[in-house]
């Protein structure tokens, strides 16, 4: 198999957190500041409701001049119901069927309850230290250092950057933990959450990587249209 589909599903799947926080102590330490997320995510999984949306795949080979797009309707239904279904689909069949496809794969594989812990951002999961604090789009964030405690597949290297009052991950940056095989060089990865009523859910996603023979792959996701259930009436 390409080495690029080993290694793009495992930048995918990472942890969204609910934003309602009291205000925050001063001065905070790395460990309170990840109580604090960890105990978002916990009301997140509570309060979050079934919703749908829209995203677009875009993957793109330099050297051998290919690219694909694909658009997708997600239906999501707490706490592992995921559907994925294609609407559109152009450029080179084989990223499509090959990269693409295998994306979709392991975004389903990844939400499953067998999988789901590899996928968040906690103290079993990582190591953390906060480095200082940094605006994000006009949010005030911590900024955390995450290293993974083992080589998982779903888990990454890098930063964290988790809004100040709501104790949301807004940013994520880094590379996968685990190398997905010996022929990648360098893979990094930026992801971007926007907030949605209450909810911080994904709004983008870039990634770069560095494949020998193959040279350098890029994948962009964006994602859009969220349409979330409203909560039952009391």
């Amino acid at each position: 198999m390409n080495p690029v589909l080993r290694v793009i599903p495992r930048i995918m799947v990472m942890t969204t957190c609910v934003a309602h926080a009291d205000d925050v102590g001063l001065p905070p330490s790395a460990d309170d500041v990840v109580r604090r997320l960890v105990e978002m995510d916990r009301a997140r999984a509570r309060l979050l409701r079934p919703y749908v949306s829209e995203r677009r795949y875009i993957v793109e080979n330099r050297r051998f001049s290919k690219r694909a797009e694909v658009a997708v309707r997600e239906i999501f239904v707490p706490p592992d119901s995921k559907k994925l279904n294609i609407i559109s689909e152009t450029g080179s069949p084989l990223i499509r069927h090959r990269v693409i496809d295998k994306l979709i794969e392991a975004e389903l594989d990844a939400v499953r309850s067998e999988n789901r812990d590899q996928t968040r951002i906690t103290p079993e999961n990582y190591t953390f230290r906060l480095t200082g604090t940094e605006q994000v789009d006009g949010q005030s964030c911590f900024v955390l250092e995450v290293t993974p405690k083992i080589a998982k597949k779903y888990l990454m290297r890098g930063q964290i950057w988790v809004d100040t009052s709501d104790f949301a991950i807004v940013r994520m940056e880094g590379s996968p933990a685990k190398n997905p095989s010996i022929w990648t060089r360098d893979v990094h990865f930026v992801r971007r959450y926007e907030k949605h009523g209450p909810f911080w859910l994904p709004a983008f996603l870039e990634s770069e990587s560095r494949i020998l023979m193959a040279g350098v792959s890029s994948l962009k996701i964006e994602y859009s249209n969220y349409q979330i259930e409203p909560a039952a009436e009391p």
